[in-house]
């Protein structure tokens, strides 16, 4: 019975040893025999824009010779497949793509400008193998809907934060979120998102509930640095601040607006009350 256990035991030692080797080939460092590529995506930071410019690591193994990058339009990439097939657009971008300048280390790349619906893609290369990753990216377009002055008065004393005129805009891809342009001045945006379920009615007619997503302002408070700004229930993390406990934020249907908004910095918060958006007369 003895030896028949060990002779077991040896059998299994030999299976595990096997899948083992199995499940690590090409994760290994330096075991690896065909390039690859990995694309993570993040939300463009200042200067660049949020709304149109992108940002993308390009993480290789240690078998990339060389890699490009191509954005284009979704569309447009769909009809190339379609045509050169899957291993033909990879050379296509080859052909047509930005080279990365050092694969030896992760690739950080901004590309600008997008307007509508891209398709990115990553090829790696070495001698005729290719290894390749995609991501997607709507870069968004806006459309002016009237023009009026936001009023700040949760934190007045913030040096910049003033009445300011701006315009109400609507995302043409998606007709519940807006923008107020330049609001916080040149090039910075403060987006709301409309909650169309969600109606109620005041002495002022009918409005529609929106959020106010966490943004960061060109302000600064103190040495506590950037000012940011969201709505309530964000700062606590649960909606029902926004659509049933009365910290609700709208919009009329003549565009003005009232927002519950909490203004805070890294190290806490700095105060919550009403802004509001007034539109100028026809």
């Amino acid at each position: 019975m003895k030896k028949y256990i060990y002779s077991l035991f040896a059998v299994l030692l030999a299976t595990a040893t096997m899948t083992s080797c199995t499940e690590d080939e090409g994760t290994v460092p330096g075991n690896d025999t065909n390039p690859s590529v990995v694309m993570y995506q993040y939300t463009s930071k200042k200067p660049y824009n949020e709304d149109n410019d992108v940002t993308l690591r390009l993480a290789f193994n240690n078998q990339v010779e060389s890699a490009y990058y191509l954005a284009e339009k979704a569309s447009e990439k769909e009809s190339r497949v379609a045509s050169l097939g899957e291993e033909g657009y990879l050379d296509y971008v080859v052909s047509n793509g930005t080279k990365v300048s050092d694969v030896t280390a992760d690739a950080d790349v901004v590309i600008t400008g997008l307007f509508g619906k891209y398709a990115i893609t990553a090829v790696a290369v070495n001698g005729t193998k290719k290894a390749s990753a995609t991501s997607e990216f709507t870069g968004l377009e806006w459309e002016d809907v009237v023009t009026g002055t936001y009023y700040f008065q949760v934190r007045p004393d913030v040096a910049g934060m003033e009445t300011n005129a701006t315009t109400l805009q609507v995302c043409t891809t998606d007709a519940t979120l807006y923008r107020f342009k330049d609001v916080f001045g040149a090039d910075s945006h403060m987006k709301i998102q409309l909650l169309p379920d969600y109606t109620a009615t005041d002495a002022d007619g009918t409005y529609t509930y929106f959020r106010i997503p966490a943004t960061t302002t060109p302000f600064t408070y103190g040495n506590y640095g950037a000012v940011s700004v969201r709505d309530v229930g964000y700062w606590q993390g649960s909606s029902a601040w926004v659509t049933d406990n009365g910290y609700e934020s709208g919009m009329y249907e003549d565009y003005s607006c009232f927002l519950m908004i909490q203004y805070y910095v890294s190290a806490g918060n700095l105060g919550y009350d009403y802004d509001y958006f007034i539109p100028d007369a026809e």
